[in-house]
């Protein structure tokens, strides 16, 4: 077996990752991909994908994500066929060389509640948290909606949105102005990543939310709504409106998470005809 470490991927290396994780999640039974993606990591030279080859064929891969130095999130799959001979292990201890190179804080770990009970290891090496944890959810049909009247706009960002996106979206996640222009800027006209804005009627950006395109669905992230609008349906006619016309270019699947604690936002979700498909865990060492 051969560990190779890269900071950015190639179409017929993720053509490859998508393969062995289609295979891992039919075996697991599980859904969450992994972020295939560093562009929002806080340094971009990081080597953040790990790979575990026997001679080209890929049994193992690791993902860091890490858009600050407080905390790297890690993925790992590994091969059915090929596990319980120290493969994750060996991709982990890898990747925890690169974390303290880049003087990382913290390591948390991305699991699936379904896989965790389907084994005993983990309970006993990791630490979880089950009132941290996120619902996946996804909608196969748009819910049709019926509003009194239209009191909101939704368009896809463009470049000079990016600071009225990044004033609210700081307040609201709790993060640096610097990170969420970064964030912005690194979003807006991406083809598989770009950033919806919702527009009251005097033309105000008042919320956002994002979409990540893959072959099968559109996976729905970081709704966000300004403080100062909050708790009058923004969000939930934004992302009505957003579907719409996501739908409207080309009809998937939606896809999202929400905190398993946020039952104001899963409710908004379901809503709109989400519904929970799996359960994300963080583990700690």
């Amino acid at each position: 077996m051969k560990i190779e470490a890269r900071n950015t991927l190639d179409n017929t290396t993720i053509k490859q990752i998508n393969e062995l994780e289609a295979m891992v999640q039919t075996h697991d039974g599980t859904y969450h991909d992994i972020y295939l993606d560093n562009r929002f990591n806080f340094d971009q030279r990081m080597p953040a994908f790990l790979f575990a080859w026997v001679e080209n064929y890929l049994i193992g891969f690791l993902s860091i994500y890490a858009d600050n130095i407080e905390e790297a999130e890690l993925s790992v799959i590994v091969h059915p066929t090929y596990r319980q001979q120290g493969i994750a292990t060996a991709l982990i201890e890898q990747a925890k060389e690169i974390i303290k190179s880049f003087r990382i804080a913290d390591i948390s770990y991305i699991s699936e509640r379904r896989f965790i009970e389907k084994t005993n290891y983990l309970h006993r090496t990791y630490q979880i948290d089950w009132h941290e944890t996120e619902y996946l959810m996804e909608a196969k049909v748009m819910v049709e909606q019926e509003y009194p009247e239209a009191t909101i706009q939704v368009r896809k960002a463009v470049m000079t949105d990016a600071r009225s996106i990044a004033s609210f979206q700081a307040k609201v996640f709790e993060s640096s102005f610097q990170e969420a222009m970064t964030y912005a800027e690194g979003s807006i006209g991406e083809d598989d990543h770009e950033i919806f804005v919702f527009l009251n009627q005097e033309g105000d950006i008042v919320g956002s939310s994002s979409v990540n395109t893959t072959e099968e669905y559109y996976y729905l992230l970081g709704l966000a709504v300004d403080p100062n609008y909050q708790g009058q349906g923004f969000g939930t006619q934004g992302i009505y409106q957003m579907m719409k016309q996501l739908n409207a270019e080309d009809e998937r699947l939606f896809r999202l998470s929400v905190e398993k604690e946020n039952a104001h936002a899963k409710h908004l979700y379901q809503k709109n005809g989400f519904g929970v498909i799996s359960e994300v865990v963080y583990l700690k060492e």
